[in-house]
């Protein structure tokens, strides 16, 4: 068993900013070869939005070394990478310009947490990790380990301080699997693109998340909704 506790980044805590862009590097370069490891001589991986537009969140294990982290880009100055990379995908402007819409993106998760043969790069939903009773005395079975979910917990909270309605996402079908089969049902909007990747554009809304989960998934919506931010893996 081991502890995992998940926070939002602040820019101000270089070090840990640091390690941010150097998981992100491992992952999209050593492990994956999405990107040449020539273009990138410090090995670290940024981008234009990480200092402008986009709030950090990170998986810290109980010895404090960073193992996952992902993003959430604003609308700012920049037009997000959905509007860049699939120009044809109609936006909701309305929840834009009102400052109710978001982007994730840089979902990585170290390769130490993968360990077994059939471990994706977000634990796939074919696994079964653990089995239990609910409160309301139905069985159901977690797939996938939480190091996501610790993530998108954060993420869902952000939106709710923020009040945004709107997340928008460029994800792999594995991804997008892995959480429709825990009530986060996006919307596929667009043709399949290449961004480290094959991946297609998702909206998801807060709204149906809440309700989908709340009603389906109780012990899940209890997890997103409680106080502590740690988690038991």
């Amino acid at each position: 068993m081991q502890n995992f506790i998940f926070k939002k980044v602040y820019l101000s805590d270089n070090d840990l900013m640091y390690k941010i862009y150097k998981l992100r590097f491992q992952v999209y370069c050593k492990e994956c070869g999405f990107i040449k490891e020539e273009d990138y001589h410090d090995q670290i991986e940024f981008d234009e939005y990480d200092a402008k537009q986009a709030v950090h969140f990170a998986a810290l294990n109980e010895d404090g070394e960073l193992v996952g982290t992902m993003r959430m880009i604003l609308p700012g100055d920049l037009p997000l990478p959905i509007e860049k990379h699939c120009p044809d995908v109609k936006i909701d402007k309305y929840a834009f310009e009102a400052g109710r819409a978001m982007e994730i993106s840089r979902l990585v998760i170290s390769k130490h947490l993968r360990r077994r043969k059939d471990d994706g790069r977000y634990y796939g939903p074919q696994v079964r990790d653990k089995e239990g009773t609910g409160k309301d005395g139905n069985q159901f079975v977690r797939r996938v380990r939480p190091m996501a979910f610790g993530l998108y917990r954060e993420v869902y909270r952000e939106c709710k301080r923020r009040g945004i309605t709107h997340w928008y996402a460029l994800m792999e079908k594995g991804l997008w699997l892995l959480l429709r089969i825990h009530g986060f049902n996006f919307e596929r909007i667009g043709d399949e693109v290449d961004v480290y990747g094959p991946v297609c554009p998702y909206l998801g809304r807060t709204e149906v998340f809440e309700k989908e989960i709340k009603e389906k998934f109780p012990d899940f919506f209890n997890y997103f909704t409680e106080p502590d931010v740690s988690f038991c893996n």
